[in-house]
């Protein structure tokens, strides 16, 4: 049996998610919790700093506890665009094509495709915003031989959209590395970050149902409105 300290946790935190307990708005007083639990102020506080570890609250001196903003979730074992992934839990996911150019590929893009050094492929860099706020650089490289009308338009949309509706193609998995990683300059100008902050990069290989690859991609995540969530199972 779970602790009680836990389960109310739990409970809390459900609330928040379901969208009873709203963003912005002020949590129930520690004794008004106590009487609904039935448990003492130290059960609830212990309640509480499991939620403020996890940023879903934050308490303001004088003032009280508050709802945090949820972080849109990347649900790293169900392979979904990132416009359908936000738009989802009810944000406004964006796109900005920062550079499209084809080109050569350089020996690691050349594996991860199983391409020559002579086939051409796409080399496009975007800026993926949330509520306007920018929260991925994405860099991605597509075989032009597989996508011989990809261009910037279709790239401010869902490239996985474009590739299963228009192409009329199967994607079927995706291979994925996580690391840490302290930005660039560059890239740390359009996330509107320091040099050297610390965020996640994200390398991905995508397949399709027939096991060619269709994309070879490097997502630098800041991490402010987004959340990694990875699911185990115990068989």
């Amino acid at each position: 049996m779970k602790p009680k300290y836990i389960d109310i946790a739990e409970r809390l935190e459900k609330k928040i998610k379901d969208g009873e307990l709203q963003p912005k708005s002020m949590l129930p007083k520690e004794s008004d919790l106590q009487e609904e639990f039935s448990v003492s102020r130290v059960t609830i506080r212990k309640s509480l700093q499991i939620l403020v570890d996890n940023n879903l609250i934050s308490r303001t001196r004088g003032s009280g506890t508050y709802v945090n903003d949820l972080k849109a979730q990347h649900d790293a074992l169900h392979l979904l665009g990132f416009i359908e992934e936000v738009s989802k839990q009810g944000k406004t996911p964006s796109s900005q094509v920062i550079k499209f150019e084809l080109k050569k590929p350089n020996e690691q893009v050349a594996k991860q495709l199983n391409l020559s050094p002579n086939d051409d492929t796409y080399e496009i860099h975007r800026l993926r915003c949330i509520n306007d706020e920018p929260e991925i650089y994405e860099v991605t490289h597509m075989p032009a031989m597989l996508f011989p009308d990809l261009s910037i338009a279709i790239m401010n949309g869902s490239k996985y959209e474009y590739i299963e509706n228009s192409k009329g193609l199967k994607i079927a998995k995706s291979s994925q590395s996580v690391k840490p990683y302290l930005l660039d300059t560059e890239t740390a100008s359009y996330l509107n970050e320091s040099e050297a902050s610390p965020i996640l990069k994200v390398e991905s290989t995508g397949y399709l149902e027939d096991g060619r690859a269709f994309e070879y991609t490097v997502n630098y995540f800041r991490l402010h409105q987004y959340s990694f969530e990875f699911i185990s199972t115990r068989t």
